[in-house]
């Protein structure tokens, strides 16, 4: 976690030390062979992101409940088996300035440390309910439809709401899940769950397009459908397309759909009350939604 990012998030940091501590344990019950380069991945240079919102949503809600920091660790657990199984879709050979696991050891068995991810992630959702169970795997379910979405879906296709909705799920979803976990733990306004889905949809889209511009070349490269390579089609071919090929100008309106969207985010958060908490998520979305940052 950048000093930046330390110096926003200090009114939760107590509960992020407290879940560093907890998510320690879980990783080294796991015994065996790896347990040494599933600790070493999971806490090299993290950003925690979905950690840091999960407890700002809930602070901001005024919930006080021992699960909050179990949706943490689900979340993130479940964040780091998609990052392992990204690395194996998109032959990357670096997460983090690291060699990936499938660098490493090849596919399968970078298939199955992100599989052994998703049953730590079982292993915390066990301590929570069927509601919360239930929202994770639907979310979960979401997220992996619009992986494969973008694995078959063709540059050709311009559609753009087609994107966006495929944007989403890939990120999204797993957004949410948390949000809509922490909804089941508290009775809360109408008005003010609404304005926070509607931040986080928001958000989401557009973390992901930001996370898209940095990859843009690679994204070529293997095939994969991105708001740039859209609006370049609006203009050219697709026989015009290589990852050699000047997207500056395309990449410049793909800027401006981002800050859009950072736009609308903040303006959902109007009928949420003032307080640290909420300025904390407000600078907290400038600062990655305002420079390229990545994930």
């Amino acid at each position: 976690m950048n000093e930046q990012i330390k110096k926003i998030v200090f009114p939760i940091k107590n509960e992020l030390d407290s879940f560093e501590l907890e998510l320690k344990k879980i990783v080294s019950s796991n015994e065996n062979y790896l347990t040494l380069e599933l600790s070493n991945f999971i806490f090299s240079s993290p950003k925690r992101l979905r950690v840091i919102l999960v407890f700002l949503f809930s602070k901001i809600l005024l919930i006080n409940s021992n699960l909050v920091q179990t949706i943490a660790l689900a979340l993130e657990l479940t964040h780091s088996a998609s990052l392992v199984h990204d690395d194996i879709i998109d032959n990357s050979n670096l997460r983090r300035n690291n060699p990936t696991f499938y660098k490493k050891f090849g596919s399968k068995a970078a298939v199955l440390i992100g599989d052994l991810f998703l049953s730590l992630v079982l292993e915390v959702l066990a301590k929570t309910n069927n509601e919360i169970l239930s929202i994770f795997s639907y979310r979960i379910k979401k997220t992996l439809s619009g992986e494969i979405e973008q694995s078959i879906f063709s540059c050709a296709n311009k559609d753009e709401e087609q994107y966006f909705n495929k944007t989403f799920n890939k990120t999204g979803n797993l957004f949410l899940a948390g949000l809509e976990s922490l909804f089941t733990l508290k009775e809360i306004d109408k008005d003010k769950k609404q304005a926070l889905v509607d931040f986080l949809v928001n958000y989401a889209i557009a973390f992901q397009l930001k996370n898209d511009l940095l990859d843009i070349e690679s994204d070529i490269k293997n095939g994969n459908y991105t708001l740039v390579v859209l609006y370049f089609l609006q203009e050219n071919s697709i026989e015009d397309l290589n990852s050699n090929t000047n997207l500056d100008k395309y990449a410049k309106l793909a800027v401006r759909t981002i800050e859009n969207y950072r736009i609308k985010a903040l303006e959902k958060l109007a009928v949420i009350e003032d307080s640290t908490y909420k300025k904390s998520l407000i600078e907290l979305t400038n600062l990655t939604l305002g420079n390229l940052w990545k994930k």
